[in-house]
């Protein structure tokens, strides 16, 4: 049984996919599956995915329509065999090559921590023209100790999706991923039940090249509303509730 598996979604998206199949390949951890849902594309996702199938210990499932996100990244949770889980979304690549190596070998020796993230460079891929995806050079961190993360949860996601890797059990025993009407921050909401069981930690490194979320305004108003119920739920967990649910009311005004 391998130590980690990659779980990645995709969804027409071919072009993108093969970037981030690469950057696996560039890795020094090699004791890994990669767990694609193909999430009913109609491109060429397929054959791209069999042309890698001799270089990666590739498994794919393969679904005639899409499911979704969230359903679709806790079928790649329930299809991985390793203990420990990292995601790598199809618009996403790896540049940290011992990436894999230093969150594997973080969780073999302190058992306390269930997450782990670490930095990103922002991308901004021209998706329509198919275009090279573009640096902005813009370096994003999120706070490193557990004490850290635990302090500002409650205003942020407090992790950039294609920097995790988290513990198997510790998702399955928060209930994984819960699809809701929204089907979006399916991660944070996991992440934030994750919290209740063990210790976080975010490494400094840039990990990923990172495609940011391109919302319209409609979509993150709905963002906002899910990350207040969200919070409404953890208030007892975490620190500076009710700042948080001001701040995000003034928010959710304007």
């Amino acid at each position: 049984m391998p130590k980690v598996s990659i779980n990645i979604l995709t969804y027409n998206r071919s072009w993108l996919l093969e970037g981030a199949l690469k950057s696996v390949l560039k890795q020094s951890f090699k004791d890994f599956e990669v767990v694609v849902v193909n999430n009913g594309s109609t491109d060429n996702t397929a054959e791209v995915l069999e042309s890698y199938k001799n270089q990666l210990n590739l498994k794919v499932v393969s679904l005639p329509v899409s499911i979704g996100i969230t359903a679709a990244r806790q079928r790649a949770l329930q299809e991985s065999s390793a203990e420990y889980i990292a995601i790598l979304d199809d618009d996403d690549e790896w540049v940290e090559t011992d990436k894999l190596k230093i969150q594997a070998e973080f969780f073999d020796q302190d058992r306390d921590y269930v997450l782990a993230g670490g930095s990103i460079e922002v991308v901004l891929p021209d998706l329509k023209s198919r275009g090279v995806p573009k640096l902005s050079g813009e370096i994003k961190q999120r706070p490193q100790t557990d004490p850290a993360i635990r302090n500002s949860m409650l205003f942020r996601n407090n992790f950039f999706t294609s920097t995790v890797m988290f513990r198997k059990s510790a998702a399955l025993r928060a209930g994984g991923f819960i699809k809701d009407a929204d089907d979006l921050a399916e991660d944070y909401d996991l992440w934030l039940r994750m919290g209740n069981l063990g210790k976080m930690h975010n490494f400094r490194p840039v990990f990923t090249q990172y495609a940011l979320p391109d919302y319209n305004k409609s979509r993150f108003k709905s963002f906002l509303a899910k990350q207040l119920r969200l919070i409404n739920r953890e208030k007892a967990n975490y620190p500076k509730f009710w700042l948080a649910k001001l701040l995000l009311k003034i928010r959710l005004i304007f």
